[in-house]
């Protein structure tokens, strides 16, 4: 007997036996696998901090189900997608109850603090979020420039200095991204659950792939660049110590700006060399024979930054996700991006910042399309399908350009 079969067949005997309403064993059986996959999807955005939740919502259920139920009633704005999940819970409370959605609710909750990324990205950490209450145009914080850069001295009796203020933040907005998967009329009489919660965890992993892609395509589109004459050879210590320089160093409008380099976001190859050259306190001696020569004794580049492992950072700079048009483009910023290219960020000066549409802050949210067929082992009316969509809802910018480079060889 197949794995759907007998999901139908123990719900068609809960109803024989008058624990569930007659009729609504087809769509029970098919809420139990979409749940199965969007369950999954979640697995794969949120990794450990879902399944951590689970067990927090087992033992409070187990403890006290009376506190359990009451929680899960007050994290309804938390889990407005996964209603019809719900609804399939509360048809069939009598016979099994999940962990899930609280579990849900409260991973959604901690993903909402300051500093919280998926899996695939530690400079998404580093933006600072807003939320926005629609897709209109945004202007990026912290571009608003004051004519005075300090409080002014004000002698006694005299009247306040009044400043001004001139407004060059960069302007964006958040845009929809969606992918559905079917789990079709074939994969039902295949049997195939288990591949369509594989498909789904997949899922999962990938909208988190694209939120770390946000950022990382904006930095690619408008952070300046830095060509270095050895940037080939990485983040050596001479090169660190240009990017210092050049962003301590900075005339914007008129104006000394001095950056601090704080973080380094490398790609994969260039991760040991950073580690090596910010942590080793002393210089080596370098060539050999009569072309010996020694460094000073002291590394001044040591601890001055974090180094962080950004490994699709180099996917995006030279491809970006499949069937996107702008890469590469030298009119959209990507020409002569390489593989190898790191980025440097002041940190402190939060020049990244990602919106997120009201609600997504959290993570992306889940859609079920459950066809109203009676005939269970046909399928959609129209096309044989039932369906999960993902959704979310999310735009990038660098908002303070002083605070980033994307360092370079030439």
């Amino acid at each position: 007997m197949s794995q759907v079969s007998k999901i139908r067949m123990n719900y068609r005997e809960a109803a024989i036996r008058g624990y569930i309403p007659e009729g609504v064993e087809n769509r029970l059986t098919m809420m139990t696998i979409l749940e199965a996959g969007i369950q999954a999807f979640h697995r794969g955005y949120f990794k450990d901090l879902l399944d951590l939740n689970i067990d927090k919502s087992r033992e409070q259920r187990i403890s006290n189900r009376e506190g359990w139920d009451m929680a899960l009633a007050a994290q309804d704005a938390m889990l407005e997608d996964i209603s019809g999940v719900r609804w399939m819970h509360r048809q069939t409370e009598t016979l099994t109850t999940s962990d899930f959605a609280l579990a849900l609710a409260y991973t959604r909750d901690a993903a909402q603090k300051p500093g919280y990324a998926p899996f695939e990205s530690e400079l998404l950490k580093a933006a600072r979020t807003r939320d926005v209450a629609n897709f209109k145009p945004i202007k990026a914080r912290g571009a608003t420039n004051l004519l005075h850069r300090f409080l002014a001295l004000r002698p006694e009796a005299t009247n306040v200095l009044y400043t001004g203020f001139i407004g060059q933040g960069e302007v964006y907005s958040v845009a929809n991204y969606e992918l559905a998967i079917a789990y079709t009329w074939e994969m039902f009489v295949n049997d195939e659950i288990g591949d369509f919660v594989d498909a789904m965890e997949e899922l999962g992993e990938a909208a988190a792939r694209t939120r770390a892609w946000s950022v990382i395509d904006a930095v690619a589109r408008m952070a300046p660049r830095l060509p270095l004459l050895n940037g080939e050879l990485g983040p050596t210590v001479e090169n660190i110590q240009a990017v210092q320089a050049d962003m301590a160093e900075q005339q914007i409008d008129g104006r000394t700006v001095s950056r601090t380099v704080t973080d380094l976001y490398l790609p994969t190859v260039w991760g040991p060399l950073a580690r090596v050259v910010l942590g080793s306190q002393a210089l080596a001696y370098t060539g050999g024979g009569a072309t010996v020569s020694a460094n000073p004794p002291m590394n001044p580049v040591y601890q001055a930054a974090t180094a962080h492992n950004e490994p699709i950072m180099s996917e995006i700079f030279v491809q970006g996700p499949e069937g996107n048009p702008r890469y590469n483009n030298p009119a959209a910023g990507y020409a002569d991006l390489s593989a190898r290219d790191w980025v440097a960020l002041d940190r402190n000066a939060r020049g990244l910042e990602i919106a997120y549409l009201d609600g997504f802050r959290s993570g992306p949210k889940t859609y079920t399309k459950i066809p109203d067929t009676v005939e269970l082992n046909q399928g959609s009316f129209e096309n044989h399908t039932y369906a999960v969509k993902v959704g979310d809802v999310h735009g990038a910018t660098v908002a303070d350009k002083s605070a980033v480079r994307i360092v370079q060889g030439v």
